[in-house]
């Protein structure tokens, strides 16, 4: 753990969600409502061709999105999906979005549970008297019920999506909103996130220190041409030394 010569008190962190305060150890189950309608196409998500476009596909909508400063998620996976489906010579019938919309958001609020240390680091700063929240690039159709489903609700103070914010990190916006909802000047905020280029960038244009969450649970999606010259306050490799971190600053 490295650590900072920073004198101002913490009192509140906010957290990233996928990779943060979530896992994405079930990624495969994540996103199985793509190949079941490609199945539904008549299309075979195993045979090389169809893996090829899916990978084509899906590097032109990621860096066609990462270029946005706000999007709706649901979009986004629509468009790969149908973008999958023209390169391979099919149309995706308008009939099936709505469905494969709904089966995405199942498999999302699904298969991404909260780590199992994530009740405990947020009852441990409630205890602490320390603001917590949620600051996510998700759509609130699983934003809202990940939150609920896990009682993770019951732990945070806010939890903020970037459709509510109308704004994706790491566009200054959302963090503006985040915020002003705790009534915290940044400076006695920590930002906790997986992302150098969404999480840390973005957070510390705000004003905010940053803490880099290094437990290797994969490549950050959307993240193309990015900003990525921002080097973390602070460097964990478990959710729960966030405690410990907190309780460092605030005894110096």
């Amino acid at each position: 753990m490295h650590t900072d010569h920073h004198t101002t008190a913490v009192a509140g962190v906010l957290f990233d969600m996928g990779g943060t305060l979530y896992g994405y150890t079930s990624r495969q189950e994540m996103g199985q409502a793509t190949p079941a309608a490609l199945r539904r196409l008549g299309l075979d998500p195993s045979s090389s061709e169809v893996r090829d476009a899916r990978n084509r596909a899906g590097e032109e909508v990621a860096r066609h999105y990462a270029a946005q400063s706000s999007f709706l998620h649901a979009d986004l996976f629509r468009d790969r999906l149908q973008r999958t489906a023209e390169l391979l010579g099919v149309a995706v019938p308008a009939s099936m979005l709505a469905d494969f919309d709904r089966e995405n958001v199942e498999a999302i609020v699904d298969h991404m549970p909260p780590k199992p240390e994530a009740a405990a680091v947020l009852g441990g700063l409630a205890d602490r008297g320390i603001y917590r929240a949620i600051v996510s690039n998700a759509d609130e159709s699983w934003l809202q019920p990940a939150v609920h489903r896990h009682g993770l609700d019951r732990l945070l103070d806010h939890w903020t999506s970037s459709e509510a914010a109308r704004s994706c990190k790491p566009d200054h916006r959302i963090f503006a909103h985040a915020l002003d909802l705790a009534g915290l000047h940044p400076s006695s905020v920590l930002f906790v996130g997986d992302s150098i280029p969404h999480d840390i960038v973005g957070a510390h244009r705000a004003g905010m220190r940053t803490v880099l969450l290094d437990d290797t649970e994969g490549p950050t999606p959307l993240a193309a041409d990015l900003d990525t010259a921002v080097s973390p306050d602070f460097c964990l490799d478990s959710l729960d030394h966030v405690l410990t971190l907190v309780d460092e600053l605030n005894n110096s």
